[in-house]
């Protein structure tokens, strides 16, 4: 197969197969564009790096993917060898509230990906370098024309370690059953302070109203969120497992914000405790949102209200708390920026509002398909695996296995089924019949409520 590579402006678009120009619809099935963003570049302070790139021209994807790779400055220098939070956003224009004879525009972030960076990751036997990819299909709406990232990393190393970030994006031909076609963020609050009286959570994740629009038959809201924090009561916000509960028009969505397998990251082995259980933050992985599919409880053209909770909590071992003595009541009354630090919440989320895609053959379903997809047994693979999934009413579902660069090598599943579980194996060949090579691969199950996307290892 063919790769074409051409230039945009300051985006390097490699078109896997077929040459796609601006607005072309050429290009069949499975055929992938890249695009090329960040490119090496340094992160060694907590400043965000902001650019526009330009992205292929609008029109319906049926998958996009983000690869957010990272490396280290070369000897003598390092990374940064402390994780730190990193998040992508998609800085938009919207309406700013005036009256609309002077409405004005104002930037507004959304948030599409966020990463953990790792511990020490240089020296015998450690990676040297991550890779992550993301699913961000359900922000395909604002990735398009000319597009300005703004990426952040909380990294504090300053001088010449830290890290060197690379980001590209997989944009996958083919019809998206169902068109996210519209992104409303609910709550962007990445200092939310967990457990202080005096600064209650609830003030800034408070409930959000929205018109959901005339067209759109299904939404989800998508939640990003991750603890830090340690030395507090309970060792929270990092370390303490707590529920957090979505409420969508008065019908509650709890979820339980914990890692029990940060040490199955693809960023390992590295320094430090990064296999401990974590509240969302695991060094060297990606942050994968909980996702509340909404779809039975909104009515097309009136409003609905979404809400955001945490499971109650005292911090006792905080400045806030006058009855806090150091060495006594708790170990370190104030927080030192080390061993005791603030508890807090990082929270980005987003409503996700779908049409009718009227060029998909499966567009007339009324009911989504709400299901679940598990990860393969075994992982890594040698000779062959098992895919599981669950689908809990019967709809049209899709099940694809990508290669690395986004190439879809088999079609392992397409077609109405009923409710019910589900085994397919895989046994490492691909539509031909032919072994493919060793390396990483991905599955997607698509379904009316959207898709799910997991990562497996091919060994020889």
């Amino acid at each position: 197969m063919s790769v074409l590579r051409r230039v945009v402006g300051l985006v390097g678009v490699v078109v896997v197969g077929v040459a796609i120009q601006a607005g072309s619809a050429a290009g069949g099935p499975g055929d992938t564009t890249w695009v090329n963003t960040f490119s090496n570049d340094l992160y060694n302070w907590a400043t965000p790096h902001e650019q526009t790139f330009t992205f292929p021209a609008e029109r319906n994807w049926r998958k996009v993917l983000l690869r957010y790779h990272i490396g280290c400055p070369p000897t003598p220098d390092d990374c940064d060898p402390w994780d730190r939070i990193g998040y992508l956003r998609v800085m938009r224009e919207v309406a700013g509230g005036a009256p609309v004879a002077d409405e004005q525009l104002v930037i507004e972030p959304v948030e599409i990906a966020r990463i953990i960076t790792p511990y020490d990751i240089t020296g015998p036997n450690r990676p040297g370098t991550c890779d992550w990819f993301l699913d961000v299909s359900d922000y395909q709406s604002l990735l398009h024309g000319e597009v300005t990232l703004n990426n952040y990393i909380e990294s504090w190393i300053g001088g010449t370690r830290g890290w060197l970030v690379t980001i590209d994006f997989a944009f996958i031909e083919g019809e998206p059953e169902l068109i996210p076609y519209k992104v409303t963020n609910l709550w962007n609050q990445y200092y939310a302070v967990y457990g202080d009286p005096t600064r209650p959570i609830e003030d800034v994740l408070a409930p959000v109203d929205v018109a959901i629009d005339a067209e759109a038959i299904s939404a989800k809201v998508k939640v990003t969120t991750t603890g830090h924090g340690q030395g507090n009561s309970q060792n929270c916000a990092e370390f303490c497992n707590k529920q957090h509960t979505v409420t969508a028009n008065a019908t509650n969505f709890t979820h339980n914000l914990w890692r029990n397998n940060c040490a199955q990251n693809p960023c390992g082995p590295q320094g430090g405790t990064w296999t401990n259980s974590r509240a969302g933050w695991c060094p060297g992985d990606k942050v994968d949102p909980w996702e509340v599919d909404v779809t039975g409880l909104i009515v097309a053209g009136a409003t609905s209200t979404f809400d955001y909770s945490v499971q109650a909590y005292t911090n006792f071992c905080c400045p806030c708390n006058p009855g806090c003595i150091s060495g006594a009541t708790c170990a370190n009354c104030n927080y030192d920026s080390n061993g005791h630090t603030e508890p807090i919440y990082a929270v980005a989320s987003q409503l996700i509002q779908y049409k009718t895609n009227l060029a998909s053959d499966v567009a007339t379903l009324a009911t989504p398909t709400r299901a679940v997809l598990e990860q393969n047994v075994p992982n890594p693979v040698q000779g062959s695996t098992e895919i599981r999934y669950q689908i809990e009413s019967p709809g049209r579902v899709r099940l694809d296995l990508y290669d690395a660069s986004g190439r879809v090598v088999r079609v392992l599943a397409r077609e109405h089924q009923t409710a019910g579980s589900y085994t397919v194996r895989w046994d490492g060949r691909d539509a031909s019949g032919d072994r493919v090579p060793a390396g990483v691969y991905f599955y997607s199950l698509a379904s009316g409520a959207g898709a799910s996307t997991k990562k497996m290892l091919l060994l020889e």
